[in-house]
C-alpha cells in the first residue's frame, strides 16, 4: 500500500482548530446536561413548591392530559391493546406490558432516580409518618398513569419511534439523533417528542462539528487521497462512490433513497485496512457504526431496531449460508427505500420494522445477487495492491473527521436535492433508468456533498466550476455496468430465461436449448430424420421444442413465432429457480409477457380464418398462449 502525506490537514493551526471544535462540543452537551439535572424533591411528607403532599390535583397542578402532576418527570405516550407507553427517567421507552404488570418494583424502575416524587404525589401515609417510612399508593400511581395513556390516544413504537441516525423533521429539514442528544439547526436539544415522532435517548454517537467547516479543513479531500492508494477497479470512480457511502451511512433516514456498497476482492487486497474493525472506514464512523461478520437477518432487527445507522458485514461468503446471507442482502434491498418489513412476534402478533440504513458489505465469494437487489447496490472489486510501503495510511485526526464530515452534509442539506437532479439527469443520458440514476446519483450527490466544488476541482475530478460534469455519463454509461447486467425489464429476462432453458429431450446424445433449436432451423442445420426438406425441418422443430411446452409458428423467412403456454408445469419446472417458475405450472413469466411492446408479444395470432385467437395446439393439447415475434425480439 503506498505511504500517503497527510500534512496538509494536520498543521498547527489546523491543529488549534480542531481543539477549539472539541472544546466548542464539550461546551453544547455540558450546557445540555445541566438542563437535565435532577429536579430536587423534598423529603418525604414535607411540601414542594408550596403544594402539600397528595394535594397537587385540588391545586389545579395537572398537566395536560388532566391525570398526572405538570412536573411529573414521567410522561405518557399513548397504548396499544393492554401495552401502555411512557418515557421514562432515562428517557427512555418504557412498555407497561413487557414484562408482566406493573408492580411495586417496575414503578422504581419507571421512576428510577426520581422515587422522592412518588413519595410527594402519591404518598401512601400521613405527612407525619412519611419521614420514618416513607411509601406510595402504588394503586393510585398505576391508576393515574394508564389513564394519562388513554388521554394521550393509540400508539406504536413501529410508527413513531426514531432511533439514532438522520431524519426529516415536518418541513424537510435536517434532524440528527446522536444518542443521547438531537442535533437541530445548529445547537443541541434533549431527546423526546418532535412533531409527533419519539426519540429514545440512547448511547451516545458522535454530533456535527460545532462550527462551520472550511474547505481548508475539510478532512473528506485527505481522504480521497488516503483511498486513492487502495487499487480498485475503476480508480477514481470508486473512490467516489466510497466517499459518497459515507454521506449516505451519515444521513440514512433523512435520505429518500440508500444504496449499499458491495467489496470484493481476494485476501491481500485491503479490505481488512478498509472496513475491517482498525480500517479506514470505521475510524470515519466509529461508534455510528454497526459492524459484524455472519450477520444473521433476525440478529441485525434486534441489534440496531429504530436505528438509522450504518451497518458493515465482513466476510459474507457465497459457500456458507446462502439462505441467510440473501436474507441480508434481502434486508439490504428493502432498507434502500425503507420499506416495512413484517415479522412474527410475542403471542402471535406482527411487528413492523422498517430498516432504514445503508449497508457495506465484503467478501471474496459473494453469494449470487438477484438483479433486482444489484440494482441497489454498488459493487466494488477490489485488486492485488500496488505496494510500495508495508506502513498503512493514516488519517490524521481521525477523531475529529466524522463529526466535520457530519457537520459539511447537515450545512450542505439544503443544496442536496439540487446536486440529486443534477447528476440524475447526467446519468439519464447516460441510459440509466429510475433506479440506476437513485443508487449512482446519490453516491456522487454525496460525495459531491462531502468534498466540494473546488475540492473537487483540485482533486481533477469532474466539477461544476470545471463544467464537466457529463464525464460521469462517460464513465457510467448504463451498458457498461456490472452491477445492471441482467436487470432490465421483466418481460425480456422471462423471454430470455425462456430462450436459455433447456429441453427435456435429448438430440444428438445433448440436451439443447430452446435458443440452439431455433438457431439450427434459421441455419439450415435442422433437418427431419426421415430426410425431408425445409417443411420437414420446420415440423422436426416444432417436434423438438414440444417437448419444452412451447409452440412455432411463422416461417424462417416472414419471421418466427414462440407460443408460450400462460400456464404449464413444464415451463414452471423449467424456470423454477428464477422469479417466473413455480413447479404447478403457474408462473409469473405470463404477467411479466403482458408487460412488453405488443408488436414484439402478441396476446393472439391469425389461427388461418382471418381471425385472431389466443388458443393453439402444443403437443397435442390445446393451451392458452402469448406469442413472441423473435424477429421483432431481435433473438434471431
Amino acid at each position: 500500500m503506498q505511504e500517503q502525506d497527510n500534512t496538509q490537514d494536520g498543521g498547527q493551526n489546523g491543529g488549534a482548530k480542531r481543539v477549539g471544535g472539541l472544546i466548542a462540543a464539550a461546551g453544547q452537551r455540558a450546557k445540555l446536561e445541566a438542563k437535565r439535572r435532577d429536579a430536587v424533591y423534598p423529603l418525604p411528607g414535607q411540601p414542594w413548591n408550596g403544594i402539600p403532599p397528595g394535594e397537587w390535583p385540588e391545586k389545579g397542578e395537572i398537566d395536560d392530559t388532566g391525570f398526572l402532576p405538570k412536573a411529573c418527570p414521567v410522561r405518557p405516550l399513548g397504548y396499544e391493546g393492554e401495552a401502555f407507553y411512557f418515557v421514562d427517567t432515562m428517557g427512555q421507552v418504557f412498555n407497561s406490558a413487557a414484562a408482566g404488570r406493573l408492580g411495586v418494583e417496575r414503578m422504581q424502575i419507571l421512576f428510577a432516580g426520581h422515587e422522592d416524587f412518588l413519595y410527594w404525589a402519591w404518598p401512601a401515609k400521613e405527612p407525619k409518618k412519611m419521614a420514618a417510612d416513607p411509601g406510595f399508593k402504588s394503586e393510585r400511581v398505576r391508576r393515574d398513569l394508564f389513564a394519562a395513556c388513554r388521554a394521550r390516544g393509540a400508539w406504536s413504537m413501529s410508527d413513531t419511534v426514531r432511533g439514532r441516525g438522520a431524519w426529516r423533521d415536518d418541513q424537510g429539514g435536517l434532524m440528527i439523533h446522536c444518542g443521547d442528544a438531537m442535533w437541530i439547526e445548529g445547537q443541541l436539544e434533549d431527546t423526546g417528542e418532535y412533531d409527533g415522532y419519539f426519540y429514545p435517548r440512547r448511547p451516545a454517537s458522535f454530533t456535527p462539528w460545532a462550527e462551520p467547516v472550511q474547505q481548508k479543513d475539510n478532512p473528506a479531500t485527505t481522504l480521497f487521497e488516503i483511498l486513492r492508494t487502495w487499487n480498485f477497479a475503476r480508480g477514481d470512480v470508486d473512490v467516489m462512490f466510497l466517499i459518497g457511502w459515507l454521506g449516505v451511512a451519515m444521513l440514512g433516514g433523512a435520505l429518500d433513497w440508500r444504496p449499499s456498497i458491495f467489496m470484493v476482492g481476494d485476501a491481500g487486497t485491503g479490505k481488512s485496512e478498509l472496513f475491517g474493525k482498525n480500517g479506514l472506514i470505521r475510524s470515519v464512523l466509529g461508534k455510528m457504526m454497526v459492524a459484524t461478520t455472519n450477520a444473521s437477518e433476525a440478529g441485525l432487527y434486534q441489534l440496531v431496531g429504530h436505528d438509522s445507522v450504518p451497518i458493515a458485514i465482513d466476510e459474507l461468503e457465497g459457500e456458507d449460508g446462502q439462505d441467510q446471507a440473501q436474507k441480508v442482502i434481502k434486508m439490504a434491498r428493502d432498507a434502500a427505500s425503507g420499506s416495512v418489513r413484517i415479522r412474527g412476534g410475542q403471542n402471535h402478533k406482527g411487528v413492523e420494522f422498517q430498516a432504514q440504513s445503508s449497508f457495506a458489505f465484503s467478501g471474496i465469494n459473494p453469494p449470487p445477487i438477484p438483479p433486482a437487489n444489484l440494482t441497489r447496490l454498488v459493487i466494488v472489486e477490489m485488486m492485488p495492491l500496488k505496494v510500495t510501503s508495508n506502513k498503512a495510511p493514516t488519517l490524521p485526526a481521525a477523531e475529529t473527521v466524522g463529526p466535520r464530515l457530519l457537520r459539511i452534509l447537515a450545512d450542505g442539506w439544503g443544496d442536496l436535492d439540487y446536486k440529486l437532479d443534477q447528476y440524475y439527469a447526467v446519468l439519464r443520458e447516460a441510459g440509466h433508468n429510475s433506479r440506476g440514476q437513485k443508487t449512482y446519483g446519490t453516491f456522487l450527490a454525496l460525495a459531491h456533498t462531502l468534498i466540494g466544488d473546488d475540492g473537487l476541482h483540485a482533486l481533477g475530478m469532474p466539477s461544476e466550476q470545471g463544467g464537466d460534469l457529463h464525464r460521469w455519463g462517460e464513465w457510467l454509461q448504463a451498458e457498461a455496468m456490472p452491477e445492471l447486467e441482467g436487470a432490465g425489464e421483466t418481460w425480456r429476462q422471462a423471454i430470455d430465461l425462456i430462450l436459455t432453458s433447456e429441453i427435456d429431450a435429448y438430440s444428438g446424445g445433448v440436451r439443447n436449448t430452446v435458443s440452439e433449436v431455433l438457431d439450427d432451423l434459421k441455419q439450415g442445420r435442422s433437418s427431419d430424420p426421415m430426410g425431408g426438406g425445409p417443411a420437414s425441418a420446420f415440423e422436426e422443430t416444432r417436434r423438438k421444442l414440444g417437448h419444452a411446452d412451447l409452440g412455432l409458428y411463422g416461417s424462417v423467412k416472414s419471421g418466427l413465432i414462440l407460443a408460450i403456454p400462460n400456464s404449464s408445469k413444464k415451463i414452471g419446472r423449467a424456470l423454477l429457480d428464477t422469479p417466473f417458475g413455480d413447479r404447478g405450472g403457474n408462473g409469473s413469466w405470463k404477467w411479466a409477457l403482458r408487460r412488453a411492446p405488443s408488436h414484439i408479444v402478441k396476446r393472439g395470432i391469425d389461427d388461418g380464418s382471418g381471425r385472431e385467437d389466443n388458443r393453439v395446439t402444443i403437443a397435442g393439447r390445446q393451451v392458452r398462449c402469448l406469442f413472441v415475434d423473435l424477429k421483432a425480439y431481435g433473438a434471431l
